[in-house]
């Protein structure tokens, strides 16, 4: 196949195929002779030597002949004879097929290309009857010229050229048929594949059928058991039996058979296999075309009918995926608005979350001599874990953590309440045992719900001595420091919120901190968080962890407790929030400067208070308490440039008290410094987002900067956090008003 593609590209495709088939020609001459010359009477007849001698002439003037037909001088600006050879040299090159032919001209060449076998066969016995003609007539001449005319004789070479010449027209016809096919077999594919490429329904060309192949074996055997019984004929007439003769020409003669019959069966096994990898490819639902197009009529029809199948699988595959498109499109659009209104619930739950985290207490700030550390996980956006602190009548601070059964919005909801009730009752009540009685009540009358939580409450007077009572909430824990001793804090109590008679059920007990003690308040999000084998922490572990980490400060401590929760879950899902709460007794050298002061304010001897403060710097000048009372102190009485000074002295120490931020930016503010306001009170909000104080404030500094729109903001998220709050109300009206 190289070498025909080779000079289908260097001469032209329709020489280049016949080229090939004459090769075939020869060898059926040398057969044609090799039978014709069994029919002579003897070996010793002068026949034998004209025929050997004009046959290989009279081949090569045909063949010539034959090959100037087909092109063999296009090189020279002659073309082929006939216009479907023309057609056919001008489109194909090599095995490329003309892209720009126009559709009628590739309808014609599809014919022209699949006709070429049969029209080939049909040149191929044309030139072999003249061939035998030839050398019937060079032998006739030369027997002439030399004398050697013998009527007898001429008669016997009639005989010998007539059945060679059969021979001939069989074996040469079937042969360059046969050959033709295969040759011409990819492109007669392509052209018939473009044509269903653009559309154009053609059917397969068929020729000739499979029987008409097999028949010519048939007629090969026969002539060649005749010509086997002539050569045994004349043996025996002549008693001059070759045997190797014989024998040489049964082996040609089976060999011929043979390779003629492998040839054919090649060809239809080509065929086969295509059909074979054609209906595996449509099967699989790739688009796919025929390789080789066969030119017999059972062939055909069969590829005729895969192909109709493929067409009619292929336009139901399309119907089947627009339809497929569009549901797809339908579930897209589906998809699309629940991811809409999944995105507006996340944003909702953000805006909840945000809220919510808005109501728990950023950095508790030191009271008296107490010093407070938090950490704070929620599993989900919105968390069922919560923490406060209130101030109590008596001068007592009221230290609060609780868990409200289940996740998500309905436990923020409760949270929300619960907040509000513990509010309420904190303003009325000093004992923990009281306000649990309240709540209960309170939870019990507003939410119609199974829901309920658990709590601890502790409350401290200034002299360090707690009550506290319990609410079915983990025990709170004591670390005496100094004495490495550890006390588990615990009263009886049911549940806040689930039924009324858990009024009865609330005790209340009492203890007093000593120095250098701890208090350390959980959710069961760290004693049953689990790990990868759902072994729980548990109360065990985290005391070992409480005295294992109780030389670290504060800050430290908390955050190793968290740590080794987080190592021991490892990779496994956390299942609940994590709320860790720590308290300090941690002796101060100036707390009694700081509660003097604060009796001289309650007075209102500012000045007194003052001068108080700044005799105990002198004392302790790297006391921030100190210097933070100072601050407020001097902003009362609108010294807001002394304010500013101890304000960011105190910060030097700690930028984690959002309220320390807002009296920079409030003192900056009534200073008509509006820039460096909005700076420190949006470091407070960095600290507390929520912070109602430090937005009307940065509100009003952008409202005196003519900054509307960012006031707006401002004004609108106090309004949305503080519905009560009127002058944000207010101011948001006359900017809307002003436009």
């Amino acid at each position: 196949m190289r070498f025909f593609y080779f000079l289908a590209r260097k001469i032209n495709y329709t020489f280049a195929l016949v080229f090939i088939t004459v090769m075939g020609g020869w060898i059926s001459g040398l057969f044609g002779y090799f039978i014709g010359t069994a029919f002579i009477v003897s070996q010793d007849s002068p026949l034998i030597g004209y025929i050997a001698r004009w046959l290989p002439w009279a081949v090569g003037i045909v063949a010539f002949h034959h090959y100037f037909e087909f092109g063999m001088l296009t090189g020279i600006r002659i073309p082929a004879f006939y216009k479907s050879l023309r057609s056919i040299n001008r489109n194909i090159s090599g095995n490329e097929l003309n892209p720009a032919i126009p559709d009628d001209e590739l309808r014609k060449l599809y014919v022209y290309v699949s006709e070429l076998p049969l029209y080939n066969m049909i040149a191929g016995v044309y030139h072999a009857m003249l061939a035998g003609v030839f050398v019937a007539v060079f032998v006739y001449i030369e027997m002439q010229m030399t004398g050697t005319f013998d009527a007898g004789e001429f008669r016997h070479l009639i005989k010998a050229t007539g059945v060679a010449m059969m021979v001939l027209w069989i074996l040469y016809g079937m042969s360059t048929y046969l050959l033709t096919e295969i040759l011409t077999g990819r492109e007669r594919a392509t052209c018939y594949n473009e044509l269903r490429r653009r559309g154009i329904i053609v059917n397969p060309r068929m020729l000739i059928g499979i029987n008409f192949k097999f028949s010519f074996f048939v007629i090969l055997m026969v002539l060649t058991l005749i010509t086997f019984a002539a050569l045994i004929q004349k043996g025996m007439y002549f008693r001059e039996i070759d045997v190797t003769t014989m024998v040489a020409y049964f082996l040609a003669s089976v060999l011929t058979a043979i390779l003629l019959m492998m040839v054919n069966t090649n060809s239809m096994l080509r065929v086969l296999n295509d059909m074979k990898q054609f209906s595996i490819a449509v099967a699989g639902g790739a688009q796919h075309k025929f390789e080789v197009l066969s030119l017999d009529r059972e062939f055909s029809v069969i590829e005729f009918g895969l192909m109709e199948m493929a067409r009619e699988i292929e336009e139901h595959r399309k119907n089947m995926e627009t339809k497929v498109e569009q549901r797809t499109m339908e579930l897209q659009s589906a998809l699309s608005d629940l991811k809409e209104r999944d995105d507006l619930i996340q944003k909702q739950l953000d805006i909840a979350g945000t809220i919510q985290r808005g109501i728990l207490p950023g950095k508790i700030d030191d009271w008296n001599e107490m010093k407070f550390s938090v950490r704070y996980i929620a599993m989900e956006k919105i968390g069922g874990d919560f923490y406060d602190v209130f101030q109590l009548k008596g001068n007592k601070l009221g230290l609060l953590i609780a868990d409200v059964s289940g996740h998500g919005i309905p436990a923020a909801l409760v949270t929300t309440m619960a907040k509000i009730a513990f509010g309420n009752a904190c303003a009325k009540y000093d004992s923990p045992r009281r306000i649990f009685q309240d709540v209960n009540q309170s939870l019990i009358d507003h939410v119609k719900t199974q829901d309920y939580l658990t709590c601890f409450f502790l409350a401290f007077d200034e002299e360090y001595n707690l009550s506290y009572s319990n609410a079915s909430h983990q025990k709170a824990i004591l670390l005496r420091r100094d004495e490495g001793k550890i006390e588990l804090l615990d009263t009886n109590g049911l549940f806040i919120g689930a039924i009324e008679e858990a009024r009865d059920t609330y005790e209340e007990k009492s203890a007093r901190l000593n120095y250098n003690d701890r208090i350390i308040l959980y959710t069961d999000g760290i004693s049953e968080a689990v790990d990868e084998q759902r072994r729980e922490y548990s109360v065990e572990r985290l005391t070992e962890a409480i005295r294992k980490f109780k030389h670290l400060t504060l800050e430290d401590f908390t955050s190793a407790i968290i740590d080794d929760v987080q190592r021991y879950i490892g990779n496994t899902q956390v299942e609940d929030d994590i709320t860790l709460m720590v308290v300090e007794l941690a002796r101060d050298e100036a707390i009694d400067i700081i509660k003097s002061s604060k009796s001289l304010v309650n007075e209102g001897k500012y000045y007194e208070a003052i001068d108080y403060l700044e005799r105990g710097l002198r004392l302790y000048p790297k006391n921030r308490k100190l210097i933070y009372n100072l601050a407020k102190t001097y902003f009362r009485i609108n010294n807001f440039g002394k304010a500013v000074e101890s304000i960011n002295e105190y910060l030097q120490h700690d930028t984690r008290n959002k309220y320390a931020y807002y009296i920079a930016g409030a003192a900056h503010y009534q200073m008509l410094d509006y820039l460096k306001a909005i700076e420190m009170l949006e470091e407070a909000l960095r600290i507390d987002q929520n912070f109602v104080n430090a937005l009307y404030a940065q509100g009003m500094a952008y409202k005196k900067q003519g900054a509307k729109i960012d006031a707006i903001r401002c004004f609108e998220r106090v309004v949305n956090l503080d519905a009560e709050n009127r002058l944000a109300e207010f101011e948001l009206s006359e900017l809307r008003k002003a436009g």
